[in-house]
């Protein structure tokens, strides 16, 4: 059985957050290298740098060029707590949280473009492409779809954002929504990607927000559709 490389990605999370947990490491403790993880986890470098860009967007580590792997510090738990508590307490429409979402990422695009920010375009570039292989070998691209707009939100360079963002993502992924694309459709996305890619190359503003907004309209649209069908439209 072929063990495709979304999987040893997924593996390589899991093996480096059990290796924080069984040695008690701390924030600002250093980590191991990318040769020390590549020995370790016997997997090639490629997966251990997207274990380890996965690991630093959801706050995990720190990744500095040039400095190495280091545990990263803890922000945004207060906020975070309370938004959790908020759910158990009273729930919350996915419709809410998508328009959030919306309004977060359209304003990283005005915040990139605006400030002119040199962004690793290449980057970008390269988890799309992750995406569509991952749609043509029918595998799961919801991890490379968030990887996408995770990069998008870090290019801003506003840190304080882009955790604000991570903690909205939480709170998205505390309600659950089986949304099941078909291939065209995921094709699309992947080509929207692409589009903003490009906006942001060009600076165009008005194209890239006008793209992103299309490119969440599936979502909405399912949305509303669980919402008529439940009653709560």
């Amino acid at each position: 059985m072929t063990i495709h490389k979304t999987s040893l990605v997924t593996i390589a999370i899991e093996r480096i957050k059990s290796h924080i947990l069984e040695n008690n490491l701390k924030p600002n403790d250093k980590f191991l290298t990318e040769k020390e993880l590549v020995e370790q986890l016997q997997v090639s470098r490629t997966v251990i740098r997207e274990a380890l860009i996965s690991l630093q967007t959801v706050g995990i580590l720190n990744v500095k060029p040039g400095g190495g792997v280091y545990i990263a510090e803890p922000t945004l738990d207060s906020i975070n707590t309370i938004l959790k508590h908020y759910y158990d307490t009273h729930g919350v429409k996915m419709k809410e949280l998508m328009e959030i979402r919306e309004v977060i990422e359209l304003g990283a695009l005005r915040l990139i473009i605006e400030k002119q920010v040199d962004v690793d375009i290449d980057h970008l570039i390269s988890i799309n492409e992750s995406y569509y292989q991952t749609i043509i070998q029918k595998q799961d691209t919801k991890q490379f779809d968030r990887l996408f707009h995770q990069a998008l939100i870090k290019s801003t360079e506003n840190e304080a954002y882009f955790k604000f963002s991570e903690v909205i993502s939480e709170y998205f992924s505390l309600v659950r929504m089986d949304f099941i694309e078909k291939e065209d459709t995921l094709i699309d996305s992947y080509k929207q990607h692409a589009d903003i890619i490009d906006a942001i190359k060009n600076k165009d503003l008005p194209v890239a927000q006008k793209v992103l907004k299309e490119h969440f309209q599936p979502i909405f649209r399912f949305i509303t559709t669980l919402e008529e069908a439940n009653g709560t439209h």
